[in-house]
């Protein structure tokens, strides 16, 4: 994406990651902020750490969805502050925008003005629910679009309510959606010169993710059962207790191949050929036996032990793992390399989740992280923009330019 040049008003994380993932694939990403609202990654907090105060450079959040931008810091309320968002729009390719319906078109930035600034330009707008419909103006966040969507109808188990992800889980989905269709725009503009604007709604992107669920209240007329960890075509699945204080393991059998595996692997050969367990169908008919047969063996075990013997013969499984288990020990994603080692503009450098879409003949990588708000202002306005310093030094004290905060 070297070359490429991308804008960005964005807030939460459903609007930066579509950024993040093409800065970290070489497009330069200018990201617009201000200090009247600074982006929630900005301020958080591990919870570990709660008698810490807020360091907006420092937020590992912020590391994550934003690490490998520049930052420029205008106030958006301000005639000239417009005046340069549109000067950076007008030399771009793409902007990247995830705030609430409405708020664009009210700070005089809305598409029919940012295409005027630029014929070709690509703009997604990422939102909640999209532009049209009944319910365009909803406030958004992910835990709303997961109950809208069906996806916490869907989680938990058969007895007990809905259960939430514990994380703006849409966000992630609809920043994927939206970098895939950012790259479509760009395809077609390669092939016609065109532009286009995108509107995406998040609440869409999460209802298509449970498409197989949706298709069963098609055919049904009915909301799909709440499965809990079993599955309504796999059998056994399940997730098993191990040896150890809250260790587990996960097991999903499709095949009669992988039913006969695991029956060798636990010690129930015989139950490879019982016509009790004949099919799936018959082994969810009889599944509180066999997850009672398998949590016997696994509790003699530690989860690495289990799966490594699972998986040795043939049949599906997975250590359950925390945040800890997968950076400290997970010995997979060490050998691949999957965290990336940053330069941070404050710590020197910091260890973040790596960007995992697997290009081997153009990896990325991640320039820096821990920029102030407002890091790139001269660098973006006097050299990108061609400001001279006192067209600079003016828009600074009109207040369309935000200075970062050791220097205001």
């Amino acid at each position: 994406m070297a070359g490429l040049k991308v804008v960005e008003f964005t807030q939460g994380m459903a609007g930066p990651w579509i950024g993040r993932m093409l800065a970290w694939c070489g497009a330069e990403v200018i990201r617009i902020e201000s200090h009247q609202v600074p982006g929630v990654v900005r301020l958080y907090i591990p919870p570990r750490s709660v008698e810490r105060v807020i360091e907006p450079e420092m937020s590992p959040w912020f590391t994550d969805w934003d690490a490998g931008k520049l930052f420029v810091a205008l106030n958006l309320k301000t005639a000239g502050g417009t005046d340069l968002a549109l000067k950076l729009v007008g030399r771009s390719d793409v902007v990247v925008e995830n705030n609430r319906f409405g708020v664009m078109d009210n700070l005089g930035l809305g598409w029919e003005t940012l295409h005027a600034s630029n014929e070709k330009l690509i703009a997604i707008s990422s939102s909640g629910f999209g532009d049209t419909g009944v319910h365009p103006g909803y406030v958004s966040w992910g835990p709303n679009i997961e109950a809208m969507s069906g996806m916490a109808w869907l989680g938990g188990f058969p007895e007990a309510e809905g259960a939430m992800t514990q994380y703006a889980y849409p966000d992630s989905l609809s920043a994927l959606h939206g970098l895939f269709a950012v790259l479509c725009a760009l395809e077609h503009r390669e092939q016609t010169g065109q532009g286009q604007r995108i509107s995406l709604s998040q609440l869409e992107t999460t209802v298509a993710m449970i498409g197989p669920e949706m298709m069963d209240q098609m055919a049904h007329q009915q909301p799909p059962p709440r499965m809990g960890n079993r599955s309504s075509y796999r059998a056994p699945q399940g997730c098993y207790r191990c040896a150890g204080e809250d260790q587990h393991c996960v097991v999903s059998v499709a095949t009669q191949h992988e039913w006969a595996a695991l029956c060798q692997v636990i010690g129930r050969p015989t139950w490879a050929d019982d016509p009790r367990f004949a099919n799936s169908d018959a082994r969810q008919a009889e599944a509180d036996a066999i997850d009672a047969a398998i949590g016997e063996w696994t509790l003699g075990l530690s989860p690495q032990n289990a799966v490594e013997s699972l998986q040795a013969a043939g049949v599906p499984a997975g250590v359950v793992q925390n945040t800890e288990d997968q950076y400290m020990r997970d010995p997979h994603l060490a050998e691949r390399g999957y965290f990336e080692t940053i330069p941070h503009l404050k710590r020197g450098e910091v260890v973040a989740p790596g960007i995992p879409l697997g290009l081997q003949g153009t990896p990325g990588h991640t320039t820096r992280a821990g920029a102030a708000m407002g890091e790139d202002n001269e660098s973006v306005f006097r050299e990108l923009l061609d400001l001279s310093a006192d067209e600079y030094d003016a828009y600074v004290e009109a207040g369309a330019i935000e200075l970062p905060a050791s220097t205001a």
